[in-house]
């Protein structure tokens, strides 16, 4: 037993193993002085049970995502804005429809009408992340501060989706748009 110590001990101070520790150190040094770290967010849209990524975006706080919907049953446009919080939240800003039907809300924030629209705004509901199950018919699109990112078509027809902001560790970080 005690030669097994020992030999474990001599290994560990041996200049070969100090050669492969300062080595490492070096490289770790080079990277980090060299090469951008930093945490980018981003915005993901994946399957909630395969995990699968459709979509991955940078984004920055208070970036604005909407949802254009047709509504189901009534084929009436709506639309939602969330903004992204610095908390990687969603908050819920307005929501725009073009009339009343099944699942609508009828009383959220402060309720306008302009040009035959009705208008929620401050509605300021925070969401971790959105859940829903794609339509190819229903969803429109997903813009980012009014630019399409990706539409309903491009996503698999009938299946969990998630929606969801989040903060990764990039080593030389690209931007995603």
């Amino acid at each position: 037993m005690k030669d097994i110590k020992n030999m474990a001990k001599q290994f560990f101070v041996s200049s070969y193993f100090r050669k492969i520790i300062f080595i490492i150190i070096i490289v770790a040094a080079i990277i980090l002085i060299f090469f951008p770290v930093e945490y980018t967010k981003v915005l993901t849209i994946s399957n909630q049970e395969t995990r699968e990524v459709y979509l991955k975006v940078a984004v920055d706080d208070g970036d604005v995502v909407e949802y254009a919907w047709i509504h189901s049953f009534e084929h009436i446009p709506w639309n939602e804005e969330y903004e992204i919080e610095e908390s990687n939240n969603l908050m819920l800003i307005k929501i725009e429809v073009a009339g009343f039907g099944a699942g609508i809300p009828e009383d959220k924030g402060k309720v306008s009408i302009e040009n035959g629209i009705i208008i929620m705004r401050d509605i300021n509901e925070e969401f971790e992340e959105i859940n829903w199950i794609n339509s190819n018919t229903a969803l429109k699109c997903i813009s980012l501060n009014d630019e399409e990112i990706i539409k309903g078509s491009d996503l698999p027809h009938h299946e969990p989706l998630n929606l969801k902001v989040k903060e990764e560790f990039k080593i030389c970080p690209r931007r995603f748009r």
